[in-house]
């Protein structure tokens, strides 16, 4: 442990500057601030725009004035720096753009300050405080196209590349003094006429800061900036450490005592010596401080203990403290000079020793120290010994004496005795035997001995027939039997039955069963097709109960129904009808029975057809009534009649303004076109094949036939 006494003393011939510790790094590729919808950034007539820049890559931006630093999106002001490292300024006015350009005023890898102002006539550049250009415009204020368009820092396509420090718009011209002053200070947020001060200290220089999402506008306009595209991670795309301003050296002294070694506080070296040393560091603003430091060097010291007792050891720098494992152990106290004492405390723990023996005999024992014994039990010698700790000896005794046990013996024909082979037991009766027990001595066993035949009876219901459980008789009766089970119940003799025996067997039946469409059989399977089916039902035991012959036949009602002109007619056969009005909840109509019907006006009807018993109701149909029409004059060629959908209609006279339709049998439209002039025509339609009826109307009659498409 180093002990460190320091008396410090400070020259300072005095700090002048203002040193910021952080700035925003943009990579020059797609980093940029995005400030929207502020009118404070859209309204002043007159402007000074000034920022901190250190380039680190001029050639990120393709030309000379594309590298903005501060960009009105509208293009009412823009101001920055460009690949010739120059600067350009431009305003947009009510008579137009004007721009004022210098070239090489600006160095790589070098801090500059950097300013453009407009008062109104003219505009100037300025570079580290200096006046480089000015122009006189033509317009006396700026002029804005929005109150809400977005101001960015630098430019995702033709980026800056570099460091910025101290971004800010005033809404004002500032002068070469104001300027200048600005350079080396941070404003108040009340400053008059400050409309951005962007500071960029709202991360940790070279740090991760992905959970930084913006910077803070250090104004009362809170035009606060969003982060776009930055990395903010390491040290580029990220924040980063600013410019400082060492104008002077800072100068101390330090007079220490240490123990042993010293570090100086640049870690750039150390002694072990005393005597007076120069250092070198860097101040909290990056400015060299220079220390001189007298260093007193004092030694440690160190001893070795040794301590030899039972269960534990007391610490000898700290009495609350034991060691109660041997070991060498380090312990550290303060000698005279205040250092450290490096104590090492050699231990060495001794235990209580403890032996055990175990005798087990018949009768008695006899100990290891001599002793003879009867009885069983736990018998203790102790001494003191090495350390002062006590041994002790402990004698368990177990004294094993006669046993005695019981058993019974199930008796078939006879049965060998379990601990005599010799003996061998033929009837019931009470028998005993002696031999060693586990723990070697006599044991005397008393065996109860009896027969073990059983007999029983039984209760069973089988289908067809039954195997005794023996197997040796197969019952296709009714009826009581016996069976012996040889060596058959759990002790290996003979098992006795009494049997009650019940034999089920099956019932035949045949049906002619008429189904309706479909035919439900006893066990619940359904058939669709007439035929002769088998089915067995089983009863609860699984046997076979009744064997069903099942004649079915199937009957399908036949419901289509078709159309002829304004008749309906169901496809049925040898079948009863009844016609019904699907608009009035599918009421019977009155009279109508017969195959084909005829409605007097438009509607929905559906046809009750009854076959071989079985009723079944077709869909309701779409019925358009066809008036009757006058005959067109000309004589019309349908060709060929039946077709595919291609077909030719030829007239023997020309008619105009024909309107032609083709209506499917349920008076459903399929088709229609109008045709200025017909003499002859190509007709070609995708059609669902089937009959149709084709119609022709025009100023000198109709016409209607029959199509069949195949």
């Amino acid at each position: 442990m180093k002990r460190i006494l320091p008396i410090l003393s400070f020259l300072v011939a005095g700090i002048q500057g203002f040193a910021q510790s952080t700035a925003l790094h943009l990579d020059g590729v797609n980093d940029f601030v995005s400030i929207s919808n502020k009118s404070s950034l859209n309204g002043p007539s007159k402007i000074t725009i000034e920022s901190w820049v250190y380039v680190d890559n001029f050639n990120s931006s393709p030309c000379g004035d594309c590298a903005p630093v501060v960009w009105q999106q509208d293009n009412a002001y823009r101001f920055g720096t460009g690949n010739a490292q120059g600067i350009h300024f431009t305003l947009t006015g009510s008579s137009g753009s004007q721009s004022l350009n210098i070239s090489s005023a600006l160095k790589a890898n070098t801090w500059h300050h950097i300013a453009g102002t407009f008062d109104g006539s003219k505009m100037k550049v300025y570079v580290d405080g200096v006046v480089k250009d000015s122009t006189t415009t033509s317009f006396s204020s700026i002029n804005y196209k929005s109150s809400n368009t977005a101001v960015w820092i630098g430019d995702p396509v033709t980026g800056y590349g570099g460091i910025l420090e101290e971004t800010r718009i005033w809404d004002y011209a500032r002068s070469t003094s104001q300027i200048n002053d600005g350079m080396y200070r941070k404003y108040p947020d009340s400053e008059t006429g400050l409309v951005l001060q962007l500071s960029y200290e709202d991360g940790i220089p070279y740090k991760n800061n992905s959970t930084v999402t913006g910077v803070i506008d250090n104004s009362l306009n809170s035009n606060d900036g969003l982060l776009n595209n930055f990395a903010l991670k390491d040290s580029a795309s990220n924040f980063v450490l600013g410019r400082s301003y060492c104008d002077t050296t800072i100068y101390a002294s330090m007079k220490l005592w240490v123990c042993d070694k010293y570090t100086a506080p640049s870690k750039k070296w150390s002694t072990t010596v005393s005597g007076k040393f120069n250092d070198t560091i860097m101040s909290y603003r990056g400015c060299d401080s220079v220390i001189t430091i007298e260093v007193n060097i004092k030694k440690s010291t160190g001893s070795i203990l040794y301590f030899a007792q039972c269960d534990s050891v007391k610490s000898p720098s700290n009495p609350n403290m034991y060691y109660k494992k041997s070991g060498k152990f380090m312990e550290r106290i303060k000698n005279a000079a205040g250092c450290d004492s490096l104590i090492t405390v050699n231990v060495l723990i001794t235990k209580p020793s403890y032996t055990e023996y175990s005798y087990s005999n018949c009768y008695s024992v006899t100990l290891k120290n001599g002793k003879t014994v009867t009885k069983s039990g736990t018998y203790i010698d102790s001494f003191v010994g090495f350390g002062g700790c006590d041994s002790v000896i402990v004698h368990k005794v177990t004294v094993k004496e006669q046993t005695y046990a019981k058993q019974n013996l199930g008796i078939c024909r006879f049965v060998v005795c379990p601990t005599n082979k010799d003996k061998v037991f033929k009837k019931e009766g009470i028998y005993y035997d002696t031999i060693k027990n586990s723990i070697g001595c006599d044991s005397i066993i008393e065996y109860n001995v009896k027969s073990s035949s059983t007999s029983g009876s039984a209760k069973i219901v089988a289908c067809t027939q039954y195997k005794s459980p023996s197997g040796t008789y197969t019952w296709k009766s009714s009826g009581t039997y016996g069976d012996t089970l040889v060596g058959g119940n759990k002790a290996g003799c003979d098992s006795f039955i009494s049997i009650d025996l019940t034999i089920i067997k099956p019932v035949n039946e045949n049906l002619n069963p008429i189904g309706c469409g479909v035919y439900v059989s006893p066990l619940g399977k359904k058939i669709y097709a007439s035929g002769t089916y088998n089915e067995t039902l089983k009863s609860s035991l699984g046997c076979d109960s009744i064997k069903y012959t099942l004649n079915v036949s199937i009957v399908n009602v036949n419901v289509q129904v078709t159309r002829d002109w304004n008749t309906l007619i169901s496809s049925a056969t040898a079948a009863s009808y009844r016609w019904l009005d699907c608009k009035n909840s599918l009421s019977f109509i009155t009279g109508e029975t017969n195959k084909e019907f005829t409605p007097t006006a438009s509607g929905q009807f559906a046809v009750e057809v009854t076959q071989s018993g079985c009723i079944d109701t077709s869909a309701c149909v779409t019925f358009a009534w066809t008036d009757v029409i006058k005959p067109l004059k000309a004589s019309v060629k349908l060709m060929p009649n039946p077709n595919s959908g291609r077909f030719q209609l030829e007239l023997d006279q020309p008619i105009s303004n024909v309107h032609a339709q083709i209506f499917d049998v349920n008076g459903k439209l399929v088709w229609e076109e109008n045709w200025q002039q017909l003499l002859k025509k190509d007709v070609s339609l995708d059609l669902v094949a089937g009959l149709y009826f084709i119609r022709l109307d025009s100023a000198s009659g109709s016409w209607i036939d029959k199509l069949k498409v195949e």
